[in-house]
């Protein structure tokens, strides 16, 4: 499997209140692509391919869109942070615009789908005008036979998959307490053999180089961000206990590295170390998944105190009957960060996922998350904290208005604590989106 995504390198910032003055363009936009979906792609199978066209019109609500309190932005506006703007911090909270038309293509070729896609995004924060951007998007994709699909392939010995994503990201980041902007760079690729009908082994490695642009408070801190470079690698053993069910032992070792080569002490350069244990598959009639547990170790190579610890990972899901399901989700590890320090990051969350009728379904939530902060040597903020916890719930509900239209909205609420304040989040969401 090959995934190709070809994006420029920044997204494009527009010009101040560009939906203000351009409201009516934008909404002409989304309903034009609405008419050009029913004639010019009317005949949208051919002997080239299929052709589909898309459109999805959002607006969110963040009421801190920065990730920070309040008390700490107006401290960042005044702190005269090199590289902190303080005329781009208009607002705590936004109301965010998003329009997204873009056309797909699919062919399929003997053993071989052929996909991709092709347009873009733009964004208008509503009060933090000069955060808004149009940023391009782009994907090609390669799949070869659908039996590579399958978690476990009895028919093939040796499985095989590769991709390639590049692209651009700009996100509010509540862990390094920043809006930030970055292009991506990841290239991996996975191996599975199974030599026998009980036995197998597997393999796989990555590449991700993150390229910083923009940020707006100087996060942790108060610096700017440089660009990093990971590798993570893993091998595993298998024990094929049944056709739906495998049991596995795994060694990883992840690398990261200071892309920017600004000097000075950073906690950047280091890396983990993991040995897990698992289960992947149907673990019973009605709970499916993957759970592995196990122990991890971070090292640097400033010759700062390596860390170590217990490290977790699960992705299970409960099936009650044909319409209600419950996730659980629970993981444990160690992350850099672009600012020269290391992350724990320790994460849980209950769903429950249900559908009312054939065209309303539901999800609820609860999360709970800690992160513990490890600095070099000599570093300190005014917005650096040792910990972050965080509590958090939500609900979304999704309607299928019609053959081509689907509508959503949600609610999400999440609580953190620092050693020294405590603050709240709200996002509220709405969104249509179509398919032609």
């Amino acid at each position: 499997k090959v995934y190709f995504m070809p994006i420029l390198n920044s997204p494009v910032k527009m010009p101040a209140r560009f939906f203000e003055v351009n409201k009516e363009l934008v909404l002409c936009m989304f309903f034009v692509s609405i008419v050009l979906a029913h004639n010019v792609f009317a005949l949208k199978e051919s002997a080239f391919g299929r052709f589909d066209l898309s459109a999805s019109l959002s607006a969110e609500y963040d009421s801190r869109v920065f990730g920070i309190s309040s008390q700490a932005l107006q401290a960042v506006k005044a702190s005269g942070t090199p590289g902190v703007v303080p005329d781009e911090i208009e607002s705590e909270d936004d109301l965010i615009l998003k329009f997204t038309p873009a056309i797909h293509y699919t062919k399929k070729l003997r053993w071989f789908t052929f996909s991709g896609s092709a347009g873009v995004h733009l964004t208008q924060f509503v009060k933090n005008d000069k955060k808004s951007y149009i940023q391009p998007v782009s994907t090609f994709t390669i799949d070869f036979d659908e039996s590579l699909k399958k978690r476990i392939s009895n028919n093939a010995k040796i499985r095989f998959d590769m991709n390639f994503d590049l692209g651009q990201k700009v996100e509010t980041s509540v862990l390094e307490q920043d809006l930030v902007s970055y292009s991506y760079f990841l290239v991996g690729a996975n191996i599975r053999y199974n030599h026998s009908s009980k036995f197998g082994l597997g393999a796989g490695t990555s590449y991700t180089y993150r390229n910083y642009q923009d940020w707006a408070t100087g996060g942790q801190t108060n610096s700017a961000y440089s660009d990093l470079a990971t590798i993570p690698i893993y091998a595993r053993a298998f024990y094929i206990y049944s056709e739906k069910l495998d049991f596995f032992t795994e060694y990883n070792y992840s690398r990261s590295r200071d892309m920017s080569g600004g000097g000075g002490v950073s906690l950047t350069d280091g890396a983990t170390h993991g040995l897990s244990f698992g289960a992947q598959g149907e673990l019973s009639p009605k709970l499916s998944g993957n759970a592995n547990m196990g122990f991890i170790r971070q090292v640097y190579d400033s010759g700062f105190s390596g860390e170590s610890t217990l490290s977790l990972g699960s992705g299970l899901q409960w099936s009650l009957n044909r319409k209600t399901s419950v996730d659980f989700d629970l993981n444990r590890g160690f992350s850099p960060s672009a600012q020269g320090y290391t992350m724990l990051n320790t994460t849980g969350r209950v769903s429950l996922n249900h559908r009312f009728t054939d065209d309303v379904s539901g999800t609820a939530y609860v999360s709970y998350g800690t992160t513990d902060y490890t600095y070099a040597s000599g570093t300190s903020s005014s917005l650096r904290s040792n910990s972050l916890d965080n509590i958090g719930f939500g609900a979304t509900v999704t309607k299928t208005l019609s053959k081509h239209f689907t509508t959503s909205g949600g609610y999400n609420f999440s609580h953190f604590a620092r050693e020294s304040e405590s603050y709240g989040r709200h996002l509220v969401r709405v969104d249509l989106s179509g398919r032609f």
